[in-house]
């Protein structure tokens, strides 16, 4: 912001500095000084949209080249600040629980973003909300395509980085999402949010161990945190690493009562472990029922961990119902491994975690 205020006090000094002007550029230099000077106070869409109203007044006038490059300048910068004070309205309705209203700013906001990018291919935060706005419509290519444009104009804007890799996430290109992630840690390396998706990222790539590593540097930077530590006990889980996934998801629940995956995660280790020692069946119902209590009673994944801990406690006709309806709720590319843990509920047996070792050898895996 300070850089452009150099140029556009650089640009006014020279339109105020012309000699003989006729009565059209009189009237020019009149229009691009009000404009300017509102940009100085504006902090509504109202302020913004008389900057606008101005700069396309002055658009109908005889131009020079350099006036009417400033002009769009001019332009695109209130386009995109009244593009973000409807981000500012959208957030405020949606808070309130008035979707409609939301997404009706959403689509203004969007709309003054590409409006921004149109006057100005190169302001690059303009072109990064537009990637913002195009994520919340759908549009993830094209918000990729705008977060690429925006590391292009500035490498060292960490949010860039963050949010491709969020959309990359979201489509399942975890392999690219990785180094984005990571980019964003260079340049923000306290940021406990890249960590604990970067973590997820290798979670799902199946890293076990650098997910432990991010989510245990996530804690680090947020020890009061329950998510992190229901997500490092998860880790800890995939690496066979009982005792510590025990010890995470305790702490989770201490940290957050009322937090439906602690809960869920504990009983999951309780009912399905292949170690004995950590095996508890009226323990591991508890937590499971508290899960369905605490999260939704139309949550697959719940369902799914409480059938576990029925069929762990050798109620198998509640497991195969629960798990069931649990299929019914599954989208299709999740249904698989609970048809098999209802086959083997079917047959009178509990499901047991795969060991590590036994995992990678084989796939894929149940859960």
């Amino acid at each position: 912001m300070k850089r452009f205020a150099f140029l556009v006090c650089a640009l006014f000094a020279i339109l105020i500095a012309a000699p003989r002007l006729s009565f059209g550029q009189q009237d020019t230099k009149s229009l691009l000084a009000s404009a300017y000077q509102k940009t100085q106070t504006a902090k509504t869409v109202t302020d913004y949209t008389a900057v606008i109203d101005l700069c396309q007044q002055a658009e109908a006038t005889n131009l020079t080249p350099a006036q009417s490059k400033y002009v769009r300048q001019l332009a695109s910068w209130a386009y995109n600040r009244r593009g973000e004070a409807y981000v500012e309205q959208a957030a405020t309705a949606l808070e309130s629980g008035d979707k409609e209203r939301a997404s009706e700013f959403d689509t203004k906001a969007l709309a003054n973003f590409e409006k921004a990018v149109e006057n100005d291919e190169t302001r690059w935060k303009a072109i990064h909300n537009r990637g913002v706005s195009y994520a919340l419509a759908g549009k993830y290519e094209k918000s990729i395509t705008d977060f690429t444009r925006v590391i292009e104009l500035r490498p060292d804007y960490p949010n860039a980085w963050f949010n491709r890799a969020e959309i990359r996430y979201e489509l399942g290109h975890f392999e690219q999402a990785i180094p984005d992630y990571t980019k964003m840690l260079e340049l923000n390396p306290d940021d406990f949010g890249a960590y604990t998706s970067r973590g997820h990222t290798y979670f799902r790539v199946r890293k076990f161990t650098e997910a432990l590593d991010d989510y245990s540097s996530a804690i680090q930077l947020n020890e009061a945190n329950a998510e992190a530590y229901a997500n490092r006990g998860d880790a800890h889980q995939k690496l066979d690493n009982w005792k510590e996934a025990a010890a995470d998801f305790r702490r989770a629940v201490e940290l957050d009562a009322t937090l439906p995956r602690a809960y869920a995660s504990a009983a999951w280790l309780m009912a399905t472990c292949p170690d004995e020692h950590f095996r508890n069946a009226e323990l591991g119902l508890q937590a499971a029922q508290r899960a369905i209590e605490l999260g939704s009673e139309d949550n697959f994944e719940l369902l799914d961990t409480l059938a576990a801990a029925q069929a762990n406690a050798k109620h198998f006709d509640q497991a195969i119902a629960t798990v069931s309806k649990a299929i019914e709720l599954a989208p299709a590319d999740a249904s698989s491994p609970l048809t098999q843990r209802l086959e083997l509920y079917n047959s009178q047996r509990p499901y047991r975690q795969q060991l590590a070792q036994t995992a990678q050898a084989e796939s894929p895996e149940l859960r």
